[in-house]
């Protein structure tokens, strides 16, 4: 089964597929073989599997006779913060780069960044922050030049991005039909959750009227998605959730690459004694049992529900364990507030953003990782704690994370019951602290879904299968915008220049500005540092 997923998978790539399976099948043997502690599984030299000799995009390059020129429309020109879509937009540039290919990254200017965080041929727009997020900027198109389509000559444009940016893309498509593939990386109804100030978040009719507005938004993205060569999801859910809401163009569901080569290393000393005696009154005695919720610190990720479900459901059943919640954000002194209300201060941890590269430690020495999200469109830690293969507790959420785990075969999925229910929730509550109770008392049992989690995940994520699927997307939108009949706008007179100009970049100014304006309801406090250990783009 783990095998067979990987035919239909890769397209058309045929002679890809055939090396893959060949080298799956060797993994396999090897994983038959490991001797290695289920709780330290290390699958030894996976990064072999590296077949640089094939480019996944060696089709189109071959079509145009020369490498291809990208343009990365994205969130951020470097990353502030442990973020997956500015994580794997680094991981797409590097990979395009590796293979001779021109790739320019597009994104909103950022006065913190450092000559060298920032990729070569980085192209910043002007921006406005975004009160919210510290360290996140909206992209404004508040320069002259950016209007000017002479700057612009790409093969393809790969819209990676949340923020109506995307609007810049489908200008160029309908301007010089450079084909546009465009990608989901936030679920948007739960995303309005941040803006929310804590206060005005505890009253139904506020969130009733919120949702109320993301009816149009919902309708400003299917519109720029029908208008674009194809929309790359994360996750099925996902892909019903769109289909649903009208988008008729095509759709490929590729999940998010995890990369060997940090998270396949010989693994280090255990990271959580040092800062368990540091930020703690005093050191625990004992190791514990130890329970790892990581991801960015705000509400609609709901580490605050896990937080209370340790201090409710977990100790009390199992009263050595510990929590650590990796990661900062606006609601980490929020998530503090609750961890000191429900009676676990000193039970649950905040060690704040932590190199990316000393992950793999931190999920190797956790015995269950627990995630209580509900608004992933894929959940980059929930992979990489199963490629690591932790023993993990989720919600099911019919997206990102219900496409990663097959209850009870390579990670434990549960009900989160209706979130207009308390009893519903509660029984959800109940549900998660009970599958985490039996976990921690079982190490055969977290043995046995610690190691299918780690091999199932190379059949999903490993990263010259989603690089194969994202050369098809990029073959595919390319078919579908060269073989269109329809006249580009710049060839067709300056006023419908201009038309189309204003509606797009009208759009743009008007949903973007309502953004910023939005930020001051609930501004966040700016970190001192934010995530300088983390790895840019550009390296």
């Amino acid at each position: 089964m783990f095998v067979d997923g990987l035919i239909s998978s890769a397209g058309r790539n045929n002679y890809f597929v055939e090396r893959m399976l060949a080298q799956i099948m060797t993994l396999e043997r090897k994983m038959a073989a490991n001797t290695t502690p289920a709780l330290r599984v290390e699958l030894g030299n996976v990064h072999n599997l590296q077949l640089s000799e094939i480019s996944p995009f060696s089709r189109l390059s071959e079509k145009l006779g020369r490498p291809l020129k990208v343009a990365i429309l994205s969130d951020f020109v470097r990353i502030p913060y442990a973020n997956g879509a500015a994580f794997q937009t680094r991981f797409l540039y590097q990979e395009l780069r590796q293979c001779g290919h021109e790739v320019t990254v597009i994104g909103p200017h950022d006065p913190d960044a450092r000559a060298d965080e920032l990729a070569p041929g980085t192209i910043s727009i002007p921006s406005l922050p975004l009160k919210t997020y510290p360290g996140v900027h909206l992209p404004m198109p508040l320069a002259s030049w950016v209007y000017d389509l002479d700057e612009w000559d790409f093969d393809i444009c790969f819209a990676q991005t949340t923020s109506l940016l995307m609007e810049f893309g489908v200008w160029l498509r309908k301007m010089k039909k450079i084909p546009l593939l465009c990608v989901n990386t936030t679920h948007l109804e739960a995303a309005y959750e941040v803006l929310l100030p804590e206060k005005l978040a505890s009253y139904p009719l506020v969130h009733a009227a919120v949702r109320v507005l993301q009816r149009p938004l919902a309708w400003i993205f299917a519109s720029m998605y029908n208008n674009s060569d194809g929309l790359i999801v994360l996750s099925e859910g996902l892909r019903d959730f769109w289909r649903g809401r009208g988008v008729t163009a095509p759709i490929f569901v590729i999940p998010r690459a995890v990369q060997p080569q940090i998270f396949d290393r010989a693994i280090g000393a255990d990271p959580y004694a040092k800062f368990m005696g540091e930020l703690g009154d005093k050191a625990l005695p004992g190791r514990g049992q130890r329970l790892l919720c990581a991801g960015r610190h705000t509400r609609e990720k709901s580490q605050d529900r896990v937080i209370r479900i340790f201090a409710e459901r977990v100790l009390p059943q199992a009263p050595d364990a510990t929590l650590t919640m990796i990661g900062v954000g606006p609601d980490t002194e929020y998530y503090k507030r609750v961890a000191l209300e429900s009676g676990v201060a000193d039970r649950v941890f905040f060690p704040g953003e932590v190199p990316f590269t000393t992950m793999p430690d931190f999920y190797a020495y956790a015995d269950v990782f627990v995630h209580g999200s509900l608004s992933e469109t894929y959940g980059n830690v929930m992979g990489e704690a199963l490629w690591c293969g932790t023993p993990t507790v989720a919600f099911a959420d019919g997206m990102g994370v219900s496409s990663q785990i097959r209850n009870g075969v390579n990670g434990i999925l549960v009900e989160p019951g209706s979130s207009t229910s308390g009893e519903e929730k509660s029984a959800g509550d109940r549900a998660f602290g009970e599958a985490v109770v039996k976990l921690l008392s079982d190490a055969r049992e977290r043995g046995r879904i610690g190691k299918m989690a780690s091999k199932v995940a190379r059949g999903r994520a490993m990263p010259e299968l989603v690089l194969a699927k994202i050369a098809d997307a990029f073959e595919r939108a390319h078919e579908r915008a060269t073989s269109s009949t329809e006249q580009p706008v710049s060839e067709q007179g300056l006023l419908r220049r201009w038309a189309t100009t204003a509606r797009h970049f009208g759009m743009w100014t008007l949903v973007l500005g309502g953004i910023y304006a939005m930020g001051y309801m609930r501004p966040a406090k700016r970190e001192k540092a934010l995530m300088p250990a983390q790895p840019q783009i550009a390296c």
